[in-house]
């Protein structure tokens, strides 16, 4: 599936209104329920506006998936290849993905959204995207074994599942699913819990 990134989506414009629109009203109903018509009316544009930028609903959910699904994982790629030490990029992702979420929860609800997504392209989108940025968060932990920084006995691609998990799934959840307030001070206490274990050397 051909998508652009949140740079080029002319943010403000009609196409993003229409975007953000879908957004409430796939998250308020089922994908069959909502009509182009609400979207239109939700995004102050009209039906045929709808259509000058989208050949159809499928496309419209498609792409407005994807459009939050781009703006949520360039927080993690800024920071993956900056030429400091892998703990400090990491712990960069982690506060800057905090700020994120905290300032575009109805932007990002889209991909938390428990309803099943039955479109078999996006699905093998969605799988692409998340394979190349695990790849990313391995090549960085990989740099991180020839700097000494992490242990060479580990697993990588567990180790940066793992991370993923901790950014998407459990701060995200927290946030966005629970509704739950994190600050810096916690988000660095995950982090270190990660980066340190649980266990106690005997």
């Amino acid at each position: 599936m051909q998508t652009e990134s949140v740079e080029t989506k002319e943010p403000g414009t009609k196409r993003e209104q229409i975007l953000l629109a879908a957004v409430e009203k796939f998250l308020e109903k089922d994908f069959y329920q909502v009509t182009v018509v609400e979207i239109a009316e939700q995004a102050g544009v009209g039906k045929g506006t709808v259509y000058e930028y989208f050949s159809s609903k499928e496309d419209l959910f498609k792409e407005c998936f994807s459009y939050c699904a781009d703006f949520y994982l360039q927080s993690f790629r800024q920071f993956l290849l900056k030429p400091q030490a892998v703990k400090k990029s990491m712990q960069d992702v982690v506060y800057a993905h905090l700020e994120l979420i905290k300032d575009n929860r109805k932007r990002l609800h889209l991909l938390y959204n428990e309803r099943p997504v039955n479109f078999q392209e996006l699905q093998g989108w969605i799988i692409g995207r998340r394979q190349e940025l695990l790849q990313e968060v391995i090549s960085l932990l990989e740099e991180g074994v020839r700097l000494k920084e992490v242990r060479p006995d580990i697993n990588l691609e567990m180790a940066g599942r793992l991370f993923l998990a901790l950014t998407y799934v459990v701060m995200g959840g927290m946030i966005i699913i629970d509704n739950l307030e994190l600050n810096r001070d916690q988000v660095s206490g995950l982090l270190d819990l990660y980066w340190q274990g649980i266990g106690v050397e005997k």
